[in-house]
């Protein structure tokens, strides 16, 4: 971990350059029209940023970037662009800035947009991202590690839990580690540094949790698909990410007042 680093603005930028080669990949594999989701997306955000800096005199954030590329990776299907500016702007203002904006919100902004695109338009189908993004995801993810910024708590018991429910349900955990969708949502997603779970215990609960649940929803039902399974485990995770963090602070306190009476 480097020292001096947690200032809003610095982590912010370092998470945006962390996402910049998963841009690459995802155009390699999609093409222009990734290319056009992300920049209609990044826009979307920047002028909701721009609305709340004028009202509240706040910075804008880096971190629209990853909304951006997340709208890429996960939200192929052939959206209209009316909807894409719907769901982005929920996501925005709903997710995050009625929260006082990034660093202060509790789901992640990129999560909340892809759960109303997946809620309010579900005949658009998706398909998940291949091992190019699977592997682009991979210098972003040890830049985030070697930061401090990723928790490898988190990263691990996703992991774990997503490789221990694949197996209990009969399937193969490989199909999941070459998904482009699934690693980028694990990074990115999942261990979002704001809507994790902050205690030390937590990390590990929040992460089995969000792992489990991924796989779970991944190959429970022969209808579901990664980029769905993603999205709702980490929005499930994430909300209840504040109830970890209280269940191991009381646990904790009370370990403390038994040991020294």
């Amino acid at each position: 971990m480097i020292r001096g680093l947690y200032h809003r603005d610095t982590v912010g930028w370092l998470i945006a350059a962390a996402v910049l080669p998963v841009l690459a990949a995802t155009v390699v594999e999609q093409g222009v029209p990734a290319l056009e989701r992300m920049g209609l997306t990044l826009v979307v955000v920047l002028v909701w940023q721009a609305v709340f800096l004028w009202v509240r005199a706040q910075p804008a954030s880096a971190t629209a970037l990853v909304t951006a590329i997340a709208v890429g990776v996960l939200a192929p299907g052939d959206f209209a662009v009316w909807q894409i500016v719907l769901a982005v702007s929920f996501g925005t203002v709903i997710g995050e800035q009625i929260f006082g904006g990034w660093g202060r919100n509790i789901i992640n902004v990129g999560v909340a947009t892809l759960a109303f695109l997946y809620f309010a338009f579900p005949e658009t189908l998706h398909e998940g991202a291949g091992p190019l993004v699977a592997a682009a995801c991979i210098p972003g993810a040890l830049l985030l590690l070697a930061t401090g910024i990723l928790a490898p708590a988190v990263l691990l018991a996703s992991a774990v839990g997503a490789g221990v429910v694949t197996l209990g349900l009969d399937q193969n955990p490989v199909e999941l580690v070459v998904n482009g969708s699934l690693v980028f949502g694990l990074v990115f997603l999942v261990c979002d540094p704001v809507a994790s779970a902050a205690t030390r215990g937590g990390r590990w609960v929040f992460g089995l949790l969000a792992g489990g649940l991924i796989a779970l929803f991944a190959f429970a039902d022969a209808g579901s698909d990664v980029p769905h399974a993603v999205v709702f485990a980490a929005l499930l995770a994430s909300l209840f990410a504040p109830l970890i963090d209280a269940a191991v602070i009381a646990l904790s306190s009370s370990l403390r007042r038994r040991r020294h009476g």
